[in-house]
């Protein structure tokens, strides 16, 4: 357990951050995948259901740079966990959708994820939990400058 300065806010969270991405990595190794991609695979396939998903909206819902996300979806597609389609009106834009083999997956990662937040909210009442969010909220809205 790391002990928490109240100057150390950042690096404090940033240490939790990477306990959790370690905990879902490890949770869903099994699978092939990681703690990202079964972040991208949910958000895919919830927004997928309302319309077309681009490069553009996981940069956006993620706060990822191009690069990052680029990156990350060729290999999700190397691995045969998304396909690109060059859309007909602009071929630069390339539509994102979930293979079947992420599909076959979603389910059971998402199950493992679930563990992950449930571990995480032990010991915390609802209260406790809507007031850590609003802080949370607080903290990146003072970062967005």
């Amino acid at each position: 357990m790391v002990k928490i300065e109240k100057n150390d806010i950042g690096r404090f969270i940033h240490i939790l951050s990477r306990q959790v991405k370690r905990k879902v990595d490890e949770a869903v190794s099994k699978y092939n995948v990681t703690a990202v991609q079964c972040s991208l695979i949910g958000y895919i396939f919830a927004k997928s259901n309302k319309g077309n998903v681009y490069a553009k909206d996981i940069e956006s819902r993620f706060n990822m740079r191009r690069a990052t996300v680029a990156e990350i979806l060729s290999l999700m597609e190397k691995n045969g966990l998304i396909e690109r389609k060059s859309m007909s009106e602009d071929a630069r834009l390339k539509e994102i959708t979930l293979t079947d083999k992420s599909l076959e997956i979603k389910n059971s990662i998402e199950k493992e994820i679930k563990k992950v937040e449930k571990d995480l909210r032990k010991g915390l009442t609802e209260e406790e939990l809507e007031r850590f969010m609003n802080i949370l909220e607080k903290m990146s809205k003072n970062l967005e400058g």
